[in-house]
C-alpha cells in the first residue's frame, strides 16, 4: 500500500474507531504488563523450589560423606 493510501485509511478512521484501537492497544499493554508479571512470580517460585532442593540434597550428601569418613577414620 502506497505511503498516501496508508494515510488516506488513517484519516479516515472515525473518532469511535480510534477510541477503540487505542483501548485496544491500553489493554494489549496491561495484559502484557501482567504477564511479564506473573512469569516473574512463576521463576521466583521456580527458584525457590530448586533452592530448597539443592539444599536438601547437600544435606543428605553432607550426612552421607560425614558418615563415611567416620567409617573410614574407625577402620584406620
Amino acid at each position: 500500500m502506497a505511503q498516501s493510501a496508508r494515510l488516506a485509511t488513517a484519516a479516515e478512521l472515525s473518532a469511535s474507531d480510534r477510541e477503540e484501537a487505542l483501548a485496544e492497544v491500553r489493554q494489549l499493554i496491561t495484559d502484557l504488563r501482567d504477564a511479564a508479571q506473573d512469569g516473574r512470580q512463576l521463576a521466583r517460585r521456580y527458584a525457590d523450589v530448586l533452592q530448597n532442593v539443592v539444599d536438601e540434597y547437600c544435606i543428605e550428601f553432607e550426612k552421607r560423606a560425614e558418615a563415611a569418613l567416620a567409617r573410614l577414620e574407625a577402620a584406620a
